[in-house]
């Protein structure tokens, strides 16, 4: 989804130069003249040079990062004055306005679980709280943090919500098939036990008596006008 949002910007910015990175080279063939995309570590030293970017977009990487405050800093240093960061991630603590989520609610438990295990592995699903201090703490200015609630599963009347739900409701049940490790080998369990275990989650997710969401977090900051 990232690749193809990267291919849209590139469209509606052609005088922009995009580059996009990830670990895997799973890069669509098919790009803008103005967007080009990279196999690379964002954990390993930059080679940007220092006020060169205009700007830098994060996404879903809380969880994945493991010393974010170092990769802030190279990012900082990459930066032209002026320029700004963007890091996008899920905060996974579902709410609920109308009182539907019960206290027992299976994907709390899940993802209660699922956060133990990646702990483990020193890995924290909630990472993304940290976002909004570790930006403002690597010298950025103007720092906001924009909330919007994700449904999970298609219980929202309103037609955007509804499709919002839908396709988080998708994603999640996607993400099922690659929890084996956290379980497994971070909590111990066995294969037939997080496969037991599942069945109660994904009736949560179909539930549309419960209209339970959680939060996508927009932190922008930006490199001050007047940074060396």
């Amino acid at each position: 989804m990232v690749l193809l949002e990267l291919n849209a910007v590139g469209d509606e910015y052609p005088s922009a130069e995009i580059t996009g990175i990830d670990l895997s080279p799973i890069q669509p063939s098919w790009v803008p003249p103005n967007v080009n995309f990279i196999v690379d570590d964002a954990e390993s030293e930059w080679v940007n040079p220092p006020n060169s970017l205009d700007c830098i977009h994060l996404r879903h990487m809380a969880l994945t990062i493991k010393d974010m405050p170092r990769l802030l800093e190279q990012a900082y240093k990459a930066l032209k004055p002026g320029g700004w960061i963007e890091l996008q991630d899920f905060l996974y603590i579902t709410h609920s306005d109308d009182g539907s989520k019960p206290d027992d609610y299976k994907y709390d438990e899940f993802v209660r679980l699922l956060r133990e295990g990646f702990l483990k592995f020193g890995f924290d699903l909630h990472g993304q709280q940290k976002n909004e201090g570790m930006v403002k703490d690597a010298g950025f200015v103007n720092v906001d943090n924009k909330m919007y609630k994700v449904p999970i599963g298609t219980w929202p009347e309103n037609q955007g919500l509804k499709k919002a739900g839908l396709y988080n409701q998708a994603i999640i049940l996607d993400f099922f098939s690659a929890v084996m490790a956290p379980f497994t080998r971070g909590l111990g369990w066995s294969t037939e036990q997080v496969e037991v275990f599942l069945i109660d989650i994904r009736k949560s997710i179909y539930n549309t008596n419960i209209h339970a969401y959680y939060t996508l977090h927009m932190v922008i900051g930006q490199k001050p006008l007047d940074a060396a």
